[in-house]
């Protein structure tokens, strides 16, 4: 499989399919434009053919053809990939693609049983209290097209009978789909029953599970409002957002979401005209949903409950989301007790809702202060428990700084003392908590002066390798230590030959730092005499990096009054001094 998809990149233009999105233009080795995933004025988005790699140098996006369609569109993998191949005509092997076998047919079950249901809803007898239902609902015929809404029958067998007995599919596929469960006296029967039927679609449009509403007129005492899919192999609740394949164009455009809880909220909002809606369905937001929505939008509206439990998930989702990058906002709900019912009877008050909303540090606050009394001691006590600890986590200092400031002013004191507090309260966590699921080596490290210079001249190097002879005998002078002198020695002794094909033949470890190093070289002709240059440059700064090591050890054996150690030290420099010469009479 991994050589098909590296035909299917080889044959793709990259350029022509970025410029489906951002228009580009071409500036030396470089195509530029506006990067598609944030918000910016000056170009920094840089698309290269050669390497087949795009690279924004605002946010940070970069990745191959495959990764920038996954990105845009909010797809995965595999959808990214047979989009390509079909456009480039490479016929995918779907057994090695992991489609074929189970996988497979618990698709078709699924496509099969949504078709049914929807059958059932807009054109049989049966369904006719559940069109009535809708209808009052205020559910149109265009929005049950659009979400391919459904019917489950009352009967205990209806759905088996179909896609067992007339589509010759087996118990035990419909059993590990989800849409069958075992009776306790042996046999089957069907899990969804009397119920308004929500496919729930993968991000490339596949029925992956189901959320079932139980009919009023059909419900049962004790029966659940509303039933749900198991997890099963291609459903994992926790990666699926109701709504996200039909909204995903609007939330590109818009450049913002909007979360609710339930499908009725989510489908009615957008009947309401704000199609940029998603649901949650009833569960926590999670990292995978909000990596979802972070590929196409900088922006999270948050439409959740307001009592105690919603504000907590509204507080927990904010968390996960700025942590994301995103900035968040609250939509918050007047007229009504959910996003449904406004949105239903109030479509132009739930746009207004939504234009209106706030930022969601200001939504905390100052619905905090509307619950407690200032003015007494218990009050701001509570105050400031709800609040504090979640401003402490706001990961943008400036940010930080602002609401700190206003919470300040609005108990009256000092923003020094609520600096304080928050410090207590942050002094009580882990510091590691700020990369909860990641190892210590993948947390970012703030690259240097040396390293920086060491990246370009890598990228001046891979377009004049005809430098290579000078810089390698100017650099036996010199050691560099860590990722950028490995990459550096790398390319320095490797062949002369094209950036892609020094990226292709590098080790794994070094080939991002390669293709990153030739994406940064900016659009201006590059020449042999300004990589030299940088070259100098860098072993100027190596020399003196050692220059402030040696410096810093005569102190130390000053102090303690080793004439020796520091008469050896004292020669080490001079020679470092009369290296440092010579450099500056190669810089002119």
């Amino acid at each position: 499989m991994e050589d098909q998809v590296e035909e299917v990149k080889r044959k793709t233009d990259i350029v022509g399919v970025v410029s489906q999105y951002v228009s580009l233009k071409k500036m030396g080795r470089h195509h530029k434009g506006l990067c598609p995933f944030h918000s910016e004025k000056t170009p920094s988005f840089m698309v290269n053919e050669e390497m087949g790699l795009y690279k924004c140098f605002g946010c940070g996006a970069g990745g191959d053809v495959i990764k920038f369609l996954m990105e845009i569109e909010g797809i995965d993998f595999r959808e990214a990939l047979e989009r390509l191949a079909e456009k480039v005509g490479v016929k995918l092997e779907m057994r090695k693609f992991g489609m074929d076998g189970d996988k497979q047919k618990l698709l078709e079950v699924m496509e099969l049983a949504a078709r049914y249901y929807h059958w059932l809803l807009t054109e049989s007898k049966s369904g006719e209290e559940a069109r009535k239902y809708l209808k009052d609902r205020k559910i149109n015929t265009k929005l049950i097209e659009t979400f391919n809404l459904g019917f489950s029958l009352s009967e205990w067998n209806s759905l088996i009978d179909y896609l067992i007995k007339k589509k010759g599919y087996s118990e035990e596929i419909l059993e590990k789909a989800g849409l069958i469960s075992k009776r306790s006296g042996g046999g089957y029967y069907d899990k969804f029953r009397g119920r308004i039927m929500f496919p729930l679609q993968d991000s490339s449009g596949k029925v992956v599970g189901f959320t079932g509403r139980i009919l009023p007129i059909l419900a049962k005492e004790g029966e659940p409002k509303y039933l749900n899919s198991p997890e099963t192999e291609i459903y994992h609740k926790g990666r699926i957002l109701y709504g996200f394949y039909q909204a995903r164009q609007a939330i590109r455009e818009r450049k913002r979401a909007v979360l609710v809880e339930g499908q009725m909220d989510m489908v009615s909002s957008f009947g309401a005209g704000i199609t940029e809606t998603v649901a949650v369905g009833g569960t926590a937001l999670t990292e995978e949903q909000v990596e979802l929505l972070a590929r196409l939008t900088p922006i999270l509206y948050l439409s959740l409950d307001a009592d105690e439990a919603g504000i907590a998930a509204i507080k927990r989702s904010a968390e996960l989301a700025e942590k994301r990058g995103l900035e968040i906002k609250v939509v918050q709900i007047e007229g009504g007790k959910d996003p449904d019912e406004i949105a239903r009877n109030y479509p132009n008050k739930w746009k207004e809702m939504v234009e209106g909303a706030v930022d969601v540090y200001e939504f905390v606050m100052t619905r905090s202060f509307k619950k407690n009394n200032i003015k007494t001691v218990s009050g701001i006590k509570k105050i400031t428990e709800e609040v504090v600890p979640f401003f402490v986590k706001i990961e943008n200092t400036v940010i930080k700084e602002v609401w700190t400031k206003k919470l300040a002013e609005k108990l009256g004191v000092d923003a020094s003392v609520v600096k304080s507090e928050m410090e207590r309260v942050r002094s009580g966590k882990n510091w590691l908590e700020k990369y909860p699921r990641k190892n210590l080596e993948e947390i970012p490290i703030i690259e240097n002066k040396m390293d920086k210079l060491a990246r370009r001249l890598v990228g001046g190097l891979l377009i004049c390798p005809s430098a290579k002879k000078k810089v390698k005998l100017w650099m036996k002078s010199v050691s560099l230590t860590g990722a950028a002198g490995k990459v550096l020695s790398w390319v320095l002794d490797s062949e002369d030959m094209s950036p892609a094909k020094t990226a292709e033949l590098a080790p794994p470890e070094l080939k991002n730092f390669i293709e990153e190093a030739y994406m940064a070289e900016g659009e201006d002709e590059t020449v042999e005499n300004d990589v030299l240059g940088l070259a100098v440059l860098l072993i100027r700064e190596t020399i003196r990096e050692s220059r402030k090591g040696l410096i810093e050890e005569m102190k130390k054996a000053k102090e303690v009054g080793d004439e020796l150690k520091e008469e050896a030290l004292s020669g080490e420099l001079s020679s470092l001094d009369r290296e440092e010469n010579k450099i500056m009479v190669l810089l002119g």
